[in-house]
């Protein structure tokens, strides 16, 4: 769809105010939101930063009141004395084990391990400090010599736990992943199961120090304190939430997948995902905190981070935990978007405002004189070179005294120079036509009696004819083709003759075109490669000007040919099955790419030096014409609504591609002989 002058102003004045106002906006929309995102992020990055660090203290503080309890008086003691029994035999266990879930408190050997001074001591820490859920010590063989509770088992010798905090008797402390362990009590005093983290701690003789006198430590026992997880991971949320800081916060380990503490903790408790995204993963492993964006987590894309680095006196840890604080992208940019909304508002009223006054002032003083120019241009095409615009300038006025009055000015000086020239070129073609002619006549009158003159003498010498008169005659007929192709040329370009249709047998004129160049081929020792399709169909065009195309494109390719070489032709159907499409070729050496984009212009015959290169030869090796045939034939292929084009390759020869529609686009104007317009682009010159 065209627009007007109206359209395309108002089309201006709104890429003059929309455009900057959006693009503005954007820019200052999309900077302002990653200020937020990344601001939030950092944030997060804060936050669970402080978390890590919270619980890598809560975890010290454990470990070390673990550690102060086991020094206690009366400990050491306690396990040296009940390492001073035998071991126990496996015959000895497997009777203890199958008889220990049938005990009861006051039973045996389990009321030996629950009341005495270890058991009492650990269970009074116990009550004050709920988050010990579960205690219990073992000797140096794994015999369970105290503990706070009921355990599952009797012998712990042979649990993995047990193993990697006994360390070959060195010892190791060291916490477990958070587990549910189904006889721990949990600090309500409810059913036994609870969530718990296991912190194993080695029992050594005496505290050791940092002198190489110092005797090497033994370890007389080990410790198994079961933490209160549920406890822990309140920790990890305090002070998370609101509208101003992130949503959630909760525990993980390196893998991705959460501590969840959800099933004892409380569904407030309950991360958003059970396993993290891969993108995140590989940000735990690679740096120890920091916040990344991810999509995934609908709700909580802002994840920040931080590893919790576990006490220094754990020497091993089942997995390494990180604590993740996450918020959403959508809540933390929604007071932006507010904010755009309120300067896109008041934009586009100031806008609205700027362009009605912009509206009016380009109606009265660009659309009016705009469109009375429009008008006189209208005037002027219809023939009517008398009409002028007014001369008066000044307020109220349609054109005023600036550019637009200026161009009214020079239009009405235009209008009187073209009628002038019009008058001038009316004298000029009047004479033009005149000579034509006259040149037409008094060119051919000539040539014709000489050529005619010519041939009688030849007949008359019964075969032994002068030299000379051969030379004549083959120049006469030389000059009388020359002659006849600017009277076509000059005809087409002037459209004084249109096309006469009617089916063409192309396949019988390509024979006829063979036929009368038959003997310049033998007297240049040439052959043909003539290659028709048998079912070539008929095209409705003009038959003399196919045989002229035809003609023009067998001397060129003769001329071009060196001795011996080969003239081909190849007509088929058009690919598109419409038409034809003929190939004429010849075995020359190809023709320069400067020379192409000219091939077709009237008296072109290569280069600067046309003159120079222009020969009266007739079919003679490299000979050239004025440079008329092609220009002829390029006319009359576009007389039929064809198109001709050139490929050429150095050492290659030339090929020249005419294609002929079944049908002209449109029949010639019948009084004019308009040719038809074209259904397809422009013929191309290469």
């Amino acid at each position: 769809m065209r627009l007007g002058i109206r359209g395309k102003l108002v089309g201006t004045l709104l890429l003059a105010g929309l455009l900057p106002l959006a693009l503005a906006l954007g820019v200052i929309l999309f900077g302002v939101v990653e200020l937020r995102i990344q601001s939030r992020g950092r944030v997060c990055r804060a936050l669970a930063t402080q978390q890590a660090n919270h619980l890598s203290s809560i975890l010290a503080a454990q470990v070390e009141l673990a550690n102060l309890i086991n020094g206690l008086p009366g400990t050491v003691e306690f396990l040296e004395k009940a390492n001073r029994v035998p071991p126990l035999t496996e015959d000895q266990i497997k009777r203890i084990e199958d008889s220990w879930p049938a005990l009861r408190e006051n039973q045996g050997i389990l009321a030996q391990i629950l009341n005495n001074e270890l058991a009492a001591r650990w269970t009074s820490v116990a009550r004050a400090r709920p988050r010990f859920t579960e205690v219990m010590i073992t000797d140096a063989t794994g015999r369970l010599v105290a503990a706070t509770d009921k355990t599952s088992d009797f012998f712990q010798a042979d649990e993995e736990w047990w193993q990697s905090c006994w360390n070959g008797g060195q010892g190791r402390t060291l916490i477990s992943d958070v587990i549910f362990d189904k006889s721990a009590i949990p600090p309500d005093g409810g059913p036994p199961g609870a969530l718990v983290a296991d912190l194993c701690l080695p029992i050594y003789d005496h505290p050791g120090g940092d002198g190489a006198a110092a005797p090497p430590r033994k370890v007389v026992g080990i410790a198994k304190i079961s933490l209160d997880a549920t406890w822990m991971l309140r920790q990890v949320d305090v002070g998370v939430g609101g509208d101003e800081v992130p949503r959630a916060a909760w525990l993980v380990r390196s893998d991705g997948r959460a501590v969840n503490g959800a099933a004892a903790a409380g569904a407030a408790m309950r991360p958003p995902a059970e396993v993290l995204p891969p993108k995140i993963v590989r940000r735990l492993t690679e740096q120890a905190s920091g916040w990344v964006k991810d999509d995934e987590l609908p709700g909580y894309e802002l994840v920040g981070f931080a590893r919790v680095e576990q006490s220094r006196m754990i020497e091993q840890a089942a997995a390494r935990w990180h604590v993740m604080v996450a918020s959403s992208v959508h809540e933390t940019v929604a007071t932006v978007y507010q904010l755009a909304w309120v300067i896109l508002g008041l934009g586009l009223a100031v806008i609205a405002g700027c362009f009605l006054g912009g509206l009016v002032i380009a109606r009265r003083g660009i659309v009016r004189p705009v469109l009375k120019l429009e008008k006189a241009v209208n005037q002027i095409t219809r023939g009517n070179l008398d009409y002028r615009l007014s001369e008066a300038r000044g307020r109220g006025e349609v054109f005023r005294d600036d550019e637009i009055g200026r161009l009214a000015r020079d239009f009405n000086v235009m209008a009187d120079q073209l009628k002038q020239h019009v008058a001038d070129l009316e004298r000029a073609d009047e004479l033009k036509r005149q000579f034509i002619d006259l040149a037409s006549h008094e060119l051919r009158t000539p040539v014709t009696y000489i050529l005619g003159a010519s041939q009688l003498a030849q007949r008359q010498q019964n075969g032994n004819a002068s030299p000379i008169l051969g030379k004549v005659s083959a120049k006469a007929q030389r000059l009388n083709r020359i002659v006849e192709n600017m009277f076509k040329l000059l005809a087409s370009d002037r459209f004084e003759r249109g096309l006469r249709l009617a089916d063409v047998d192309v396949a019988g004129l390509i024979e006829a075109v063979r036929q009368e160049h038959e003997p310049f081929l033998k007297e240049r020792k040439q052959h043909w490669r003539i290659e028709v399709t048998p079912d070539l169909p008929h095209v409705h065009a003009d038959a003399d000007k196919v045989r002229d195309i035809l003609g023009n494109l067998v001397s060129n390719v003769i001329r071009f040919s060196p001795d011996g070489g080969e003239v081909g032709i190849r007509a088929a159907p058009a690919p598109d099955g419409d038409g034809i499409r003929i190939t004429v070729s010849d075995g020359g050496p190809g023709i320069p790419p400067q020379d192409l984009p000219h091939l077709f212009q009237p008296f072109y015959t290569g280069g600067e030096d046309a003159v120079a290169r222009h020969s009266s030869g007739d079919y003679q090796h490299m000979s050239r014409g004025m440079g008329l045939g092609l220009s002829v034939v390029k006319r009359f292929v576009e007389l039929h609504g064809g198109r001709v084009s050139v490929d050429t390759s150095a050492g290659g020869g030339t090929r020249i591609h005419v294609f002929l529609p079944a049908r002209p686009a449109a029949e010639p104007d019948a009084e004019n002989g308009k040719p038809p317009r074209q259904t397809s682009g422009q013929p191309g010159n290469a």
